[in-house]
């Protein structure tokens, strides 16, 4: 078993590492400890999931109002229902790669955010739920107007046919990343509930006793847990692509007449890990500071994802530039329109919040600093921003969209006037990110909130020692 440094002082004295950097968990207590907090909730955890419940009947009420009110043959009233429906596809569908992508790089400082990420695969299902009214609001593909010539069908990647399209493509695209986060979530689970099973009492025994199956710890198993999570990653990874670029143009860009872009399904792509990550460093951060996680979540964690985080943001700013120089030299008239229609007019105040909070307060204030991101409150804070301005982006997206004037027509001929919300799409916002929160946290009641698993094998690879005048953090590698 090679070993190697970690090129850090520990000792608060001469280094400028904080002195909760780096954890160091007793891996015999790590089981225990992690499933009684599972099954034990404080009554702050109650009074949340309180809460987020009572946020989702309040979108549940939004809802059947708006549908009742204009019902599923005009998509324009829709608009804010599909822009918290990507705001939330955005994040709960990235959300699983970022434990998976670290561990494939077998990065030491991942492992209690594995779990965090992983449990967002329970979300798939609510996807899969809010996407189904979606399909009865999406215009037909053939104008019922006209019968030949140009109009007759509105620009889109698919061809008019008996396919179901794009309806049914969307819709397997969806189900299939939430049948596939489910079981990348099982999969990972496995040795923590075969543990857990012999602790738990009542229904929580009777669960883990049927998700565990047989597990018993062989290395059989082992190598079979390893392996699938790995194939299951690369579907995953390659599934997501595929379903958020059909989003991004199914419900974008073709609702906009004259919207033709190569950039902007990639910037979606980018936008969405950049707040899966934002959200999974908020977790991090609560479950540290008021979850009772300390000691088992150092400061490494968030000083590590920040740079990514970082590197991100960056990526996010290349293809909002691009998309825009673009544009900007093409000068057509619709392409002036599309600008002025998303970026400087109609949706132009929007459009500032979403560079302030995407980029500039987390990239200027933050992320930029070495002595930020070396704190667990810096990338936390950073995450927020970049929350408040992937929501700004999804409205002016996919609000503007659904409210660009005839789908059928060959470019954007004015630029329409913004749309603002009503009390029904606040309820439905607001309850919708309510009822995604109350089944993460109803999840984290099921399932331990850290990998048990991968927290006693990183505290049993790593340990302190003295070189010199300084202690170093070595980490042991099993391959």
């Amino acid at each position: 078993m090679a070993s190697h440094a970690h090129a850090a002082e520990h000792e608060q004295g001469h280094s400028h590492y904080p002195a909760d950097m780096w954890v160091f968990p007793q891996s015999e207590k790590v089981a225990p400890d992690l499933v009684g907090r599972t099954v034990a909730a404080a009554p702050r955890f109650k009074m949340w999931m309180l809460i987020a419940g009572v946020l989702a009947v309040v979108g549940i009420i939004g809802f059947i109002a708006r549908a009742a009110t204009d019902g599923f043959d005009e998509y324009g009233p829709w608009g804010y229902y599909m822009a918290v429906f990507s705001y939330l596809f955005m994040i709960t569908g990235a959300a699983p790669l970022v434990g998976l992508a670290f561990r494939f790089t077998k990065s030491h400082w991942r492992r209690p955010l594995s779990r965090v990420s992983e449990l967002f695969g329970l979300l798939g299902v609510v996807n899969v739920l809010l996407f189904i009214p979606l399909l009865f609001v999406l215009p037909p593909l053939a104008n019922p107007q006209v019968d030949h010539g140009e109009l007759a069908v509105r620009r889109t990647l698919w061809i008019a046919g008996p396919w179901g399209a794009p309806q049914l493509w969307d819709l397997l695209g969806v189900v299939a990343l939430a049948v596939m986060g489910l079981v990348i979530l099982w999969l990972s689970a496995v040795p923590d509930l075969a543990g857990a099973k012999l602790a738990a009492t009542g229904w929580r025994r009777k669960l883990y006793t049927m998700l565990a199956c047989r597990w018993c710890g062989a290395k059989r198993q082992w190598h079979i847990q390893k392996a699938g999570l790995a194939l299951l990653g690369g579907f995953y990874f390659m599934t997501l692509i595929f379903v958020q670029f059909l989003i991004a143009t199914d419900y974008g860009m073709s609702l906009v007449p004259g919207w033709k872009d190569s950039i902007f399904p990639p910037l979606y792509t980018v936008i969405s890990f950049q707040s899966s990550l934002a959200t999974i460093l908020i977790i991090m951060f609560i479950l540290r500071r008021w979850g009772g996680y300390q000691e088992y979540i150092g400061v490494s964690l968030f000083w590590s994802a920040s740079k990514i985080l970082l590197g991100l943001t960056l990526l996010w700013t290349y293809h909002l530039w691009a998309f825009f120089i673009t544009f900007w030299y093409g000068r057509m008239p619709v392409e002036q329109n599309i600008l002025k229609y998303f970026l400087f007019e109609s949706y132009g105040a929007v459009f500032a919040a979403n560079v302030v909070f995407s980029f500039l307060l987390p990239f200027v204030s933050i992320l930029l600093w070495n002595r930020f991101r070396k704190t667990d409150w810096g990338p936390a804070l950073a995450g927020c921003f970049i929350l408040v301005g992937t929501l700004a982006f999804n409205i002016r997206i996919f609000v503007g969209s659904f409210n660009a004037g005839d789908v059928y027509a060959l470019a954007l001929e004015r630029v329409p006037p913004p749309v603002y919300p009503d009390l029904w799409d606040i309820f439905i916002v607001v309850g919708c990110i309510g009822l995604a929160a109350f089944v993460y946290l109803a999840a984290m009641r099921v399932f331990p909130v850290l990998s048990i698993w991968e927290v006693k094998e990183g505290a049993l690879y790593q340990r302190m020692e003295r070189f010199m005048k300084g202690r170093y953090l070595v980490l042991a590698k099993p391959e």
